[in-house]
């Protein structure tokens, strides 16, 4: 990263930045299209979004957790196989 030159090329430099960034993340001018007063309602769509898959990624480990206990007892107690860590 080159250094900036007072405050004029501070802002250059950010503008060159800001350019580069907005490259990166593409739906970024789909977004900026949409009306501000969206801004909000969409925060919390999102929000609301990322706790729904959050639920649902623990109720996959609860199922996974609890399909090797019933594999692990199904060892033990019907064929008699114990898994021992040593």
């Amino acid at each position: 990263m080159r250094t900036a030159d007072g405050i004029g090329g501070m802002w250059a430099l950010l503008g060159t930045q800001w350019g580069a960034l907005r490259r990166v993340v593409g739906f970024a001018d789909a977004l900026a299209a949409w009306p501000p007063w969206l801004a909000p309602p969409l925060a919390i769509a999102t929000l609301l979004a990322l706790i729904a898959l959050s639920g649902i990624a623990l109720a996959a480990l609860g199922g996974l957790l609890t399909s090797l206990l019933a594999a692990a007892l199904l060892l033990d107690y019907v064929f008699g196989v114990r898994v021992q860590l040593a």
